[in-house]
C-alpha cells in the first residue's frame, strides 16, 4: 500500500494539472485582440445591405468627428473596390452567358468599363454602425442598402453609357450589346 500511494498521488497531480483549453472569441478588435468586438468589425455582412465595409481610425486629438471622417473614408474606398470587383465579375459572367467571344480586347473593355462605372459616386453609402475600441480607436461600418445599390448601379451604367459612348460602341462591335442591354434592364444581376 505504501508503494501504491506515491503512484496515486503523482497520477492525481498530473491528471489535474492539464492546461485548460484557451477560449476563442468569434471576433475581436484588431487593435485590442483580448476584447470581443461586434461581428461586423470582422466583416460579417448585415441583413438588407448589398455592400458593407469596415473603416478604422486611430484615437486622435482632433476628436471623434475627425476620426469618423477618416474611418468612413477608408470604408468607402473598400466599398468602391468591392463595387468594381462585382461589376467586373458580372460583366464577365454576362459575356460568357451570352456566348460572346471573351478575347483579350473584350477583357480590356470589361475592365475599363468596370473602372469607369466605379468612378460614379457610391450614393446611398452611409455609416450604419460605429464602435470605439478599448484603445480609443474608432471602427465604422459603412454600407449601401439593397435599394441604394440597385439605384446606384443603374445610374452608373446609364451614365457610363452616355459618358463612354466610344467604349460601349466597341462592345456593340464585339456583339456584346445584348449583354449590356440585359445589365441595364436587370441590375439585380449585379
Amino acid at each position: 500500500m505504501k508503494k501504491f500511494l506515491p503512484i496515486l498521488a503523482i497520477a492525481l497531480v498530473t491528471g489535474c494539472s492539464s492546461t485548460p483549453e484557451p477560449i476563442t472569441m468569434a471576433c475581436t478588435f484588431p487593435d485590442s485582440p483580448e476584447v470581443e468586438a461586434p461581428s461586423w468589425v470582422c466583416d460579417e455582412g448585415i441583413d438588407n445591405y448589398a455592400l458593407t465595409a469596415v473603416g478604422y481610425a486611430t484615437k486622435s486629438a482632433a476628436g471623434i468627428g475627425f476620426m469618423k471622417d477618416v474611418a468612413s473614408s477608408e470604408a468607402r474606398v473598400q466599398l468602391a473596390k468591392t463595387f468594381q470587383s462585382n461589376i467586373s465579375a458580372k460583366l464577365n459572367d454576362a459575356v460568357v452567358a451570352n456566348n460572346v467571344d471573351a478575347s483579350g480586347e473584350i477583357k480590356q473593355l470589361i475592365e475599363k468599363a468596370a473602372s469607369s462605372i466605379t468612378k460614379q459616386t457610391l450614393s446611398g453609402a452611409r455609416i450604419i454602425k460605429s464602435r470605439t475600441s478599448p484603445s480609443g480607436a474608432l471602427y465604422v461600418l459603412v454600407g449601401m442598402s439593397n435599394a441604394d445599390y440597385q439605384r446606384t448601379m443603374r445610374t452608373a451604367l446609364e451614365a457610363s453609357k452616355d459618358r463612354d459612348s466610344e467604349l460601349w460602341q466597341r462592345f456593340k462591335e464585339e456583339k456584346a450589346d445584348k449583354v449590356l442591354s440585359a445589365l441595364l434592364v436587370n441590375t439585380t444581376a449585379l
